[in-house]
C-alpha cells in the first residue's frame, strides 16, 4: 500500500506595515541592519546555510508554541505571578529569535516561508493532572531541552568566526540563559518546599524517570542532515558555511550529545538531584 505523504504547512514570517510606524517600531526588535543579501543565492553552499537558518527559525517558532502552552498551564494553576510573567518574557524572546533567524535565511535567498509538519504545530493537553503536565515541561523542555540548547549555542559561537550571523547567535544566547535556568531552579525550589504548594514535588524517582526518558528521546533525534555533515569534509565549503553561521556539523553533533549526557546531569546535580 502506498503511504500518503504528510502535507507540509507553510508559515510566512513577514512583517505588517505597522512595523514601519514609529509608535510601534520602538516596541519591536531591530533586525540586524548589517546583514545584506548574498550575491548568489543559488550557490549550493548558500542553499545549505539557508536551510540551516530556516531550521533554526522552525525550532525557535516551535519554542513560541511550547512557551505559550507552558504559560497557559501556569495561568490555569494560578502559579505565582512572577512565574507567569517570566513565561511571557520567554514567549516574546522565542518570537524574536524566530524573527532574527528568519531574517538571516532571507539574506541567504529565503522567501520568508518555513514549512512545518502538522503534528509539530499541535500541542494538546493530556488527561494527566495539570501539575504533572507542568512538571513534564519543567523537566523535559527546560531541564533537558533548554540546558542542552544553551550548551549548543555556546559551542556554535565558539566554533564560528566573527560575522553578522554569529552575532545573531550571540543575541539569542543572552536570552537562553533564562530558558536554561528556570527548569533547574523550579526543581530546586519545590524539591525543598514543605507544606501545601501549587506545584507539589513528585519525588526524586519520578523526576529521574522523566529526565532519563527525555534524554533517550533526544539521543535518538537526527539533528544534522547527512549532506550537511558531508559538506564539512571539504575545507573550502566548511569555511564558507562557517562564515554564514553554520558550525562544523560533526562538532555540533558531539556538542549536542555532550549537552544531553553531561550538561543536563551536571546542572541538576547543582540543585541536589543526581541522575
Amino acid at each position: 500500500m502506498t503511504q500518503t505523504p504528510t502535507p507540509i504547512i507553510g508559515l510566512q514570517f513577514d512583517r505588517s506595515p505597522l512595523s514601519t510606524q514609529p509608535i510601534f517600531r520602538r516596541f519591536l526588535m531591530d533586525l540586524p541592519r548589517e546583514m545584506t543579501p548574498v550575491p548568489d543565492p543559488t550557490d549550493p553552499v548558500v542553499a545549505l546555510a539557508r536551510r540551516s537558518w530556516e531550521d533554526r527559525t522552525r525550532a525557535e517558532y516551535l519554542g513560541v508554541l511550547i512557551v505559550h502552552h507552558f504559560h497557559g498551564l501556569l495561568v490555569d494553576l494560578n502559579a505565582p505571578a512572577d512565574l507567569q510573567e517570566l513565561a511571557l518574557v520567554m514567549l516574546l524572546q522565542e518570537q524574536r529569535h524566530a524573527a532574527a533567524c528568519n531574517h538571516a535565511a532571507i539574506t541567504l535567498g529565503g522567501t520568508g516561508e518555513v514549512g512545518f509538519e502538522p503534528q509539530e504545530l499541535l500541542l494538546v493537553r493530556t488527561n494527566e493532572p495539570l501539575e504533572t503536565q507542568v512538571w513534564r515541561m519543567v523537566l523535559g523542555t527546560y531541564c533537558c531541552g533548554e540546558v542542552t540548547a544553551l550548551a549548543l549555542i555556546h559551542h556554535s559561537i565558539r566554533a564560528l568566526p566573527k560575522s553578522p550571523y554569529r552575532d545573531i547567535l550571540k543575541r539569542i544566547a543572552k536570552d537562553e540563559v533564562l530558558h536554561a535556568a528556570i527548569g533547574p531552579q523550579l526543581v530546586a525550589t519545590y524539591r525543598a518546599h514543605r507544606g501545601p504548594s501549587w506545584l507539589p514535588y513528585p519525588g526524586d524517582a519520578a523526576v529521574r524517570k522523566i529526565v532519563m526518558e527525555t534524554q533517550e528521546t533526544m539521543r535518538a533525534r537526527a539533528v544534522v542532515e547527512p549532506d550537511e555533515l558531508a559538506a564539512f569534509d571539504d575545507p573550502d565549503t566548511a569555511a564558507k558555511l562557517k562564515l554564514l553561521g553554520v558550525p562544523d556539523s560533526k562538532g555540533f553533533l558531539e556538542a549536542y550529545h555532550r549537552g544531553i549526557n553531561h550538561a543536563v546531569p551536571k546542572t541538576l546535580a547543582r540543585v541536589g538531584l543526581v541522575i
